[in-house]
């Protein structure tokens, strides 16, 4: 096993800003389902946090989470070509390519670097910029999956509409299963790809 090494100040202010929801990388533009199942009246105020627990532990974006993390051991290629497999639609194809260049674009003004604009998925662009860049696998992987527990809580605090400190709370209490989902995640292989969360697929559609 690989020494875990620790992240440096300037690696974990560039972190901080990489992985939030208010980057500018179009995030705002998508919610991987969640604006229609609202619109749907399949998530509530009493939905929410399952919703997103869901998603990171046996959903698309634990399919993400995976693909980031497998940034730190394979090749960028073959896991781009493998993420892109693996968009269930149209839309989701679309997210998740235009929030890759996005991030490739963004994140080179920190690397100062020409940005990089070929197709490729999100968490394989922000996974593969964080390794090279010398940021520790399991503390972006926290940060990975804060920031979309923190931007699918946004969106529900505009479309439910959901208060602030509900929005807080929401995001308080997925704390711990953040932690687990990363332990796990760390610990995963590509074998590990997988889901069970339709709806939020056909609602990403």
């Amino acid at each position: 096993m690989a020494p875990i090494m620790a992240t440096d100040a300037a690696q974990l202010l560039m972190l901080f800003n990489w992985m939030s929801p208010t980057f500018p990388i179009g995030g705002f533009a998508y919610s991987h389902g969640l604006e229609q199942a609202i619109a749907d009246g399949l998530v509530s105020q009493a939905d929410l946090q399952s919703w997103v627990s869901d998603l990171i532990q046996s959903g698309s974006a634990w399919n993400d989470a995976v693909l980031f993390s497998r940034c730190w051991h394979d090749e960028t290629p073959r896991l781009n070509e493998l993420a892109l497999a693996l968009c269930g639609s149209t839309e989701r194809y679309s997210e998740t390519t235009q929030l890759g260049r996005n991030f490739t674009i963004a994140a080179s003004v920190w690397l100062g670097t020409p940005a990089n604009e070929t197709e490729i998925a999100y968490p394989v662009a922000a996974g593969s910029i964080c390794a090279t860049s010398g940021i520790e696998q399991n503390q972006a992987l926290l940060a990975f999956l804060q920031g979309f527990c923190a931007a699918q809580i946004s969106v529900a605090v505009r479309l439910i509409p959901l208060g602030q400190t509900k929005g807080l709370e929401v995001l308080r209490d997925l704390s711990p299963i953040i932690v687990s989902a990363a332990t796990r995640v760390a610990q995963a292989t590509l074998s590990d790809l997988g889901g069970n969360c339709f709806i939020a697929e056909i609602a990403a559609m």
